[in-house]
């Protein structure tokens, strides 16, 4: 899996239903109820537009970033709610429990790590930009992309980067202005997921 530029040269998106196909060797029907899925969890960022959850904003209108720690975002409770979220997402047919238990593993196997430390990484936890009347409006990161950006730190730093560069203000994370981790960096490497 090829990660996002920093700056963003092109649009990137990853959601839990793309992750799951991609490291499920499950035949197509039974991945079929993942389509209900598809935009959700998603980060994207690109050139032109960034968002989360299937809701993407312009970087025009886009006020500010603000950067937490993956601990401050990602509690039981947010897990708790995920599952119930996304078994609210998909019908009761053949399939949906499937779903749930692969999403809820998927999310704990990469939450767990990361939730032991003190400090789990940071990632872009709320998108603050201006709405229709020019008043401010945020977008919350879920649990899945707040996990992606810990995982895969290029992703948040082609967020951060990408923000930077159109000279978007990035607060920085409570415990004490950036760290290493937000630093620019030069071009993203191609990741390999392996179970």
């Amino acid at each position: 899996m090829s990660m996002p530029s920093a700056p963003a040269e092109a649009p990137w998106e990853l959601s839990l239903a793309g992750y799951l196909r991609q490291t499920t060797d499950l035949p197509a029907l039974a991945l079929k109820p993942l389509s209900l899925l598809s935009r959700y969890g998603a980060v994207a960022v690109g050139p032109e537009t960034v968002g989360f959850d299937g809701d993407d904003v312009p970087w025009e209108k886009v006020v500010r970033l603000e950067v937490r720690d993956v601990v401050e975002v990602v509690s039981d409770a947010a897990m708790a709610r995920e599952a119930e979220k996304i078994r609210s997402m998909l019908p009761p047919v053949p399939g949906r429990k499937w779903v749930v238990d692969h999403a809820m593993a998927l999310l704990g196997d990469i939450a767990g790590p990361r939730l032991t430390k003190a400090r789990g990484g940071d990632v872009v936890s709320v998108i603050v930009y201006r709405g229709m009347l020019g008043r401010e409006k945020t977008m919350q990161a879920g649990v899945f992309a707040s996990l992606v950006m810990a995982t895969w730190p290029d992703v948040r730093r082609s967020l951060t980067e990408t923000a930077r560069a159109r000279e978007i203000e990035v607060d920085a994370p409570r415990h004490g202005g950036p760290g290493p981790a937000l630093e620019a960096s030069g071009p993203a490497d191609t990741i390999a997921i392996s179970e």
